[in-house]
């Protein structure tokens, strides 16, 4: 992920203060540039929380980034998640499930939908091939293991194709 969709995962809460001098280590890989950027990307995972949340602070006045709302930050991140299982980084159930979970979940879109869970995002028919993954993997005995594994491949070929169109239409929006 991106030094931007980083700094989304830890708005979202999924990173830690103590993770932050390795955002900052992604940011100067992508050749911004700050003295406190540079100063954080040096700290420790151990080093005074205070400390590397005041330069991480710093480094985004100095680069004139302001923090995503929670909202925001939570599609930011999914998308991350998204390039990362595009590029094979990250495997799709896993993937699909850490942006369910840990990125979308982690602002109350489920609240904001009208008809169907997460359609204020447009993220219902992910949402829906993810569930009948499970349910199709974990049916008893009514389907041979062929068939179970066939559907399967058959579903998560389609939540990639999902994941890929819902990426581009959500990308224009943020």
């Amino acid at each position: 992920m991106n030094f931007n969709q980083q700094i989304a995962k830890y708005v979202t809460g999924n990173l830690t203060t103590s993770q932050l001098p390795e955002i900052a280590i992604e940011g100067l890989q992508e050749g911004l540039d700050s003295d406190s950027l540079l100063i954080l990307a040096g700290l420790s995972k151990n080093d005074n929380p205070f400390e590397i949340q005041e330069y991480f602070e710093k480094s985004l006045k100095e680069l004139n980034i302001k923090l995503p709302e929670k909202r925001q930050a939570a599609i930011i991140y999914a998308i991350g998640l998204i390039e990362e299982i595009k590029k094979g980084k990250l495997e799709i159930i896993k993937g699909v499930y850490e942006i369910k979970n840990n990125a979308i979940d982690s602002y109350d879109f489920f609240y904001e939908s009208n008809k169907y869970c997460y359609d204020s995002i447009g993220f219902e028919k992910i949402y829906g091939l993810f569930d009948d993954y499970f349910e199709v993997k974990e049916c008893g005995h009514q389907w041979n293991e062929k068939k179970k594994g066939k559907m399967t491949e058959e579903i998560k070929s389609e939540l990639f194709s999902e994941l890929l169109s819902w990426k581009e239409k959500t990308e224009k929006a943020v």
